[in-house]
């Protein structure tokens, strides 16, 4: 007994965080059954601009599946309190929205911009709204009240912040969709379906993506399909759990004449699979094509031969300026990364209370903690035995 199904679509994610190129992305991916992904390169554009929005533009054109590209929104995501290599504003936004890759606009990162009605945030989803595109959402703070309201009323229209039952419940009952993540970092299906399992929401209002995924994620545990089957092992038929994956999210960007369904007229992405639950793939089908078959059950299918070596052939060649983007004012050494007691603790100190972020495991919010630390020599250790670690943050566009 074999399953027709649909590729799958990963409504939100960001390929630097994979740490790969489209193309290694593209590669890593297809096994998996994922035959279209809706991106956002807010990454590249902080260290490039629109340069480099346009250079992960043209590589997504070059690819055998649909790499839709969404223009991001805050390059600067914190204006004033970072140093990126460029900045993005209305203008910009106004000119990539006739590109062709160009999908929408990327998740509008500056929420209290919108809901206190910052000009430069309001004008570039103006300029979407002209261009009939989508505009991507991130409201990521727990407050539902008022702020929140006029973050959606502002114009995002879908969001994949929300990391609670209610979050889920409030996006689609103001009209958003609501995106429920599940990558390396944020596993946050389990909550949000219950909005449709205990509360009774539609699931068309739904749509499932992974938003950050290490490479090593792909390579052992696989990328949208693990969201699918988080999903129906929360209580999702699995044929709505694909619905969330697919035709839900093709709706959302308005391309459900090309893909999202197994219908005339549109690209011929197709599973074929053996096991709904699982959804073990015996075959991927991109684009008419086949790409992708497996050798023995309910194992990672594997690239054809051929497929993979047309796909070494069409490798983006990336120009010096991309390869070369890493500007350091001087070579950095043990040093740069002591950490330093304050001058108000006594010179023997040997403990300190200090400002620790606090890790909420698998979901991206953060506790704000103080917590004792160990001093030696008027410099702050690491403490295994809390789990204490430092963090660096690096100049690296300027080299100051």
């Amino acid at each position: 007994q074999r399953y027709l199904v649909p590729g799958l679509l990963d409504g939100h994610m960001h390929i630097e965080s994979t740490m790969l190129t489209v193309s290694e992305f593209v590669r890593a991916v297809i096994p998996h059954g994922t035959t279209s992904v809706f991106i956002d390169p807010h990454e590249i554009a902080n260290v490039f601009g629109l340069p480099g929005v346009k250079l992960m533009a043209d590589e997504a054109a070059k690819q055998p599946i649909h790499v839709w590209v969404q223009m991001p929104s805050c390059v600067p995501s914190a204006p004033g309190l970072e140093t990126p290599g460029a900045s993005l504003g209305p203008q910009d936004v106004a000119e990539a929205m006739n590109w062709d890759q160009i999908i929408g606009l990327g998740e509008m990162m500056n929420f209290p911009g919108v809901y206190f009605s910052d000009e430069k945030m309001h004008a570039e989803m103006g300029e979407t709204r002209r261009a009939g595109k989508v505009i991507g959402g991130h409201y990521a703070a727990p407050d539902l009240g008022l702020p929140f309201h006029g973050y959606v009323a502002g114009g995002p229209e879908d969001d994949h912040e929300g990391t609670r039952m209610e979050d889920a419940v409030a996006r689609v009952r103001q009209g958003m969709k609501a995106m429920l993540r599940y990558g390396s970092g944020w596993l946050d299906v389990a909550e949000g379906v219950r909005a449709i399992t205990e509360m009774g929401l539609d699931p068309r209002r739904f749509i499932l993506c992974t938003d950050d995924l290490h490479c090593e994620t792909l390579v052992t545990e696989g990328h949208v399909n693990r969201a699918v089957k988080q999903a129906i092992a929360h209580g999702i038929p699995p044929i709505t759990a694909i619905q969330m994956a697919t035709l839900n999210t093709a709706d959302h960007f308005g391309v459900s004449r090309q893909v999202g369904m197994i219908a005339p007229g549109r690209f011929a992405d197709i599973l074929i699979v053996s096991n709904l639950t699982e959804l073990c793939t015996d075959l991927v089908i991109a684009r008419g094509q086949i790409v992708a078959k497996n050798g023995a059950q309910c194992s990672f299918p594997q690239l054809l031969p051929e497929f993979a070596a047309s796909l070494d052939q069409n490798l983006f060649e990336y120009p010096d300026w991309a390869k070369q983007s890493v500007h350091l004012g001087q070579a950095l050494v043990a040093s740069n990364f002591r950490l330093l007691a304050g001058k108000s603790l006594p010179q023997n100190a040997s403990k300190a209370v200090a400002n620790v972020i606090g890790v909420i495991e698998n979901q991206a919010p953060t506790r704000h903690l103080r917590l004792e630390v160990t001093v030696d020599s008027g410099e702050v250790r690491l403490d295994r035995t809390q789990d204490i670690a430092k963090v660096a943050v690096i100049e690296r566009h300027k080299g100051t």
